[in-house]
């Protein structure tokens, strides 16, 4: 059960909530609702120091990455394509297909793995640097708003008034700079799937007759303007699940933002200090410029996202008030209880050694990937057919993977079992560069060949490109 405030408390934070300094009462339990349920507008004021410097250079080195990753072109394809019609993946000049279903299994856990082994030792820093959508809101957007609008408390005031032409004209060409930027985010979304060349020929010469790429680049782009101009740091403390995630990673060692209560408590305001006081002169600084909007004083909670912006408005305060910086910062909940860090811990090791498995398996993985793969599968509905000949058949399929950006050729030759006949459909057998085909193939054996119904088969596939690859394939037929 929640406990209620007193009339003083209700009185100091009805004096305070009108200002961008308001602490949140404890009665709410998100930060950006209010206590009836309404929303609370997150508004920050920004606090510019080497953390934030850090978090724009990267961002923007991110965003740059994003933008531009399509339009490269390494050995003719791509920077990034992820090709789902014919399921092909290309990365940095290298494709991927279906083939390499073992490959993409460990890179996936490799992405898994590091994720979680970040988490557990830095904690949320992948929000509060690399995430893209603090990134995109914290260094496009709200810039955007703050240069239309001006500072938080002139939104706020405005806001807080009635609608003027003034201010309809700001809010409209701030949504017109939102839409403009959604959508240019937006076909670089698709474009990731289908390829600048093919979106901007679509878009341009037969936009209605291609309604489906249409469509994506419309709903995307309305996905982005609705999540910037609208749910904004709700994304981070109630939709996004990576938050709920950091409760189960976390240790008393993991790197958080935290706030030092020794040093800090009993906080006091300039005109109430005494030599009891805390350094925390509860201007509520910390607060203000929280992008999530969160108080950062009450200890560790799932809404913080570990950029520092609290960090740098309290070191800045600390200086004025000729104080050691420090009161908030990067730390552990071991070291704000004992004063002692802990970095080398069970689970590091454990994290380390499966990270240098897996990624030891994806390296030598992608080092044996040869410039072809070919795969034997069974066609038809039945494992084998008796012809009128009295022989047995079995109906296969191969299929050629080209891991060359040049066209090859393949021949498929049945080594065993001799006296077999292997009929082919189509031989040699082109396929594309970097593409995956099929041929179908039939052995015909005769029927004294089979020992307990199965008959060891071993087929030699070759390439012009000087590819050879022996596969072992058991035949089946009668059980006699």
């Amino acid at each position: 059960m929640v406990e209620p405030t007193t009339s003083c408390e209700d009185a100091e934070h009805k004096k305070r909530s009108s200002g961008p300094f308001s602490v949140a009462p404890k009665e709410e339990l998100l930060y950006s609702l209010e206590v009836d349920g309404s929303r609370k507008w997150i508004d920050p004021v920004l606090s510019r120091g080497p953390f934030w410097r850090i978090r724009l250079a990267l961002g923007w080195v991110l965003i740059a990455t994003f933008v531009l990753a399509p339009h490269l072109n390494i050995g003719g394809k791509p920077g990034i394509f992820l090709d789902l019609g014919n399921r092909q993946f290309t990365f940095f000049g290298a494709t991927f297909h279906p083939t390499d279903s073992l490959l993409l299994l460990a890179f996936g856990v490799l992405v898994i793995l590091t994720v979680f082994a970040v988490t557990s030792v830095w904690g949320r820093l992948w929000c509060g640097y690399a995430c893209p959508h603090p990134v995109y809101l914290e260094f496009v957007f709200r810039p955007i708003e703050r240069w239309l609008e001006g500072s938080p408390s002139q939104r706020r005031r405005r806001d807080g008034g009635p609608w003027t032409l003034g201010r309809l004209g700001r809010k409209s060409i701030k949504w017109l700079f939102y839409a403009a930027i959604s959508t240019i985010l937006a076909c670089t979304f698709v474009a990731y799937f289908v390829g600048w060349p093919t979106l901007c020929s679509t878009l341009i010469s037969a936009p209605t007759t291609h309604t489906h790429m249409l469509a994506a680049v419309g709903l995307t782009a309305i996905l982005v303007f609705i999540d910037f101009a609208h749910f904004r740091d709700q994304m981070c403390t109630v939709a996004c699940p990576y938050g709920r995630l950091q409760t189960v990673l976390y240790d008393c060692d993991t790197v958080i933002v935290g706030y030092d209560k020794k040093r800090g408590e009993p906080r006091a305001r300039k005109r109430d200090r005494d030599d009891s006081s805390g350094d925390c002169v509860d201007c509520g600084r910390c607060i203000a410029t929280c992008p999530t909007g969160m108080d950062i004083r009450r200890g560790l909670q799932m809404e913080c996202i570990g950029c520092a912006q609290c960090v740098e408005a309290c070191d800045e305060v600390m200086l004025k008030t000729d104080k050691p910086t420090g009161l908030i910062r990067y730390t552990s909940l071991r070291e704000l209880d004992t004063g002692k860090k802990k970095f080398l811990r069970p689970r590091v090791f454990v994290y380390g050694v499966l990270l240098v498995l897996v990624g030891a398996a994806l390296v030598g993985m992608t080092a044996a990937r040869t410039h072809a793969s070919a795969e034997l599968l069974r066609s038809g509905r039945e494992p084998f057919r008796e012809l009128p000949t009295g022989e047995i058949a079995n109906m296969l399929r191969v299929r050629f993977t080209n891991n060359l950006p040049l066209r090859q050729s393949f021949t498929v030759v049945l080594a065993e079992p001799k006296g077999a006949e292997l009929v082919v459909s189509q031989s040699p057998f082109v396929v594309d560069a970097d593409a995956v085909a099929t041929v179908n193939v039939v052995v015909k054996l005769s029927e004294t060949m089979f020992k307990r119904g199965r008959a060891d088969g071993v087929f030699v596939i070759e390439s012009d490109a000087g590819v050879r690859i022996e596969e072992a394939f058991i035949l089946l037929g009668p059980y006699r």
